[in-house]
């Protein structure tokens, strides 16, 4: 049996592929539990719907922060902040994503590349379609 093809490649969704593991699994666990406080709350924590409710929310609230500060920045190199115009009080959002392929450093993950985009547009997803 050929050892390699049970070795996993650069891009496969294996944590242990990431370059940052403890990072992604706690980007996941934020991303994940939120949904599932959101989708079994009910029936597991409390029959009080304001007390999910209020839980989805501050779960969310971890996830974004930890999502903006940390797993952004170290797994896929994200950065956002809000600049105001003082002449006029415009504000407009400026958005960066680090460019580590070219001779500043080492290329981006893979892995982590296809966890935090795929998951940030699947929860994302899920929650719009529980929405409606």
């Amino acid at each position: 049996m050929d050892d390699r093809a049970q070795q996993p490649r650069q891009g496969d969704l294996s944590w242990r592929l990431s370059s940052h593991p403890i990072t992604l699994l706690f980007f996941l666990g934020f991303r994940i539990s939120s949904l599932l406080v959101y989708l079994f709350g009910l029936w597991l924590l409390s029959s009080n719907f304001v007390l999910v409710f209020i839980l989805t929310i501050l779960l969310l609230a971890a996830d974004f922060y930890y999502l903006k500060n940390i797993a952004g920045r170290r797994l896929v190199g994200l950065r956002w902040w809000n600049e105001v115009d003082t002449a006029t009080g415009d504000s407009h959002w400026v958005f960066e994503s680090q460019d580590r392929s070219g001779e500043g450093g080492p290329g981006q993950n893979a892995t982590d590349k296809r966890y935090v985009f795929g998951v940030w547009i699947l929860v994302v997803e899920k929650f719009v379609l529980l929405g409606m």
